[in-house]
Parts: C-alpha cells; structure tokens; sequence
C-alpha cells in the first residue's frame, strides 16, 4: 500500500505538470502534433489542450474550496468529449499560449493554497450531474486526481508520438 503523500508533495506534483506537457510537446512540428493514439485516440494537440482545460477546471474547484469551503461546484455542464474538442477547435489551437496560461495558473494557485492554513482539507460538494446530490471533494484530492490524470495523458501523448516517423520532429509547437 501506497504511503500517504505530503501536501508539499502534492502540490510540487501538480505545479510540474505544465514543465512535463511542455517536455512532452517540445520539438514537434504542426504535423507532428496532429498525430493520434494513446486511450482514446485524440491527437497530440488535443490531449495537451485537454490537460489545459482539465487543470483549469480543477484550479477553479480548488478557489471554490479555498474560498468558500462545502460550497457546491456544479460542474454537470463539462463533458469534454471528441465533439466538445471539436467545437472548441483544439485540433488547430496554438498550443504555447495555452501552455503558458498553464504555467502562470498553477504557480498563482500553488502560491494561494501553500499560504492559506488548512488549505488542503477544505473541500466541495462536486455535482457531475444535473439535480444530482455530487460527492465531497478535499483540495487534496482534486489535486491529487488531476496529478494521476496529467500522468495518464501525457503517457497518451507519449504512446502517440511512436507513431511518428524519425526525422519529422523539427520545430517548436505552434
């Protein structure tokens, strides 16, 4: 059985998250980005894009729990499916500002939640569907969650990049 970790840990896990999306995209051409595999079968482009939104969606959960701790955060609307990267147009997205807002966010939010006491206990009340009751969620675990979700899809970006063939890596992400 897997220790429990530190809130220091934790926190040092997810601020690591945009310098290992970078890592990950670093050197890859627009065609490049553009190939697919992994879990489900979404491109390079589209998985970092998702890393993005997901931690962003997790930061505001972690502001709501810092700021209003047991308040409910109804986030029922979010269903980031191939349609919703569709309409949001993550197949042709740029990818540094996107990496960039990544970046700042977890600083400003690691900063804020290592200031505030008791920080990583304070929770929501998640409601994932419409009218549903939702489930209690301490910052910790949100964290915690998104960190094993960064590692699950950056292992999809990695298993799609095989797919490409030697030499075409050649310039920074656009």
């Amino acid at each position: 059985m897997k220790g429990r970790r530190t809130d220091r840990a934790i926190l040092a896990d997810w601020a690591s998250v945009p310098g290992r999306l970078r890592k990950a995209v670093a050197g890859l051409s627009a065609g490049d980005l553009r190939a697919r595999g992994g879990s489900q079968g979404s491109s390079i482009r589209e998985y970092a894009h998702h890393l993005v939104e997901a931690n962003l969606v997790a930061s505001t959960i972690v502001i709501a729990a810092l700021g209003k701790p047991g308040c409910k955060y109804d986030w029922s609307w979010l269903f980031p499916d191939k349609a919703w990267m569709k309409r949001l147009g993550y197949d042709r997205a740029p990818l540094e500002p996107a990496i960039r807002l990544l970046e700042v966010l977890c600083d400003h939010l690691v900063g804020i939640t290592r200031r505030a006491s008791g920080s990583m206990g304070r929770a929501v009340r998640l409601i994932g569907t419409p009218g549903g009751r939702g489930t209690r969620r301490t910052v910790r675990r949100v964290l915690e969650e998104e960190c094993e979700h960064a590692r699950h899809h950056l292992r999809d970006i990695a298993r799609a990049k095989v797919s490409l063939r030697p030499g075409s890596r050649r310039r920074r992400p656009t």
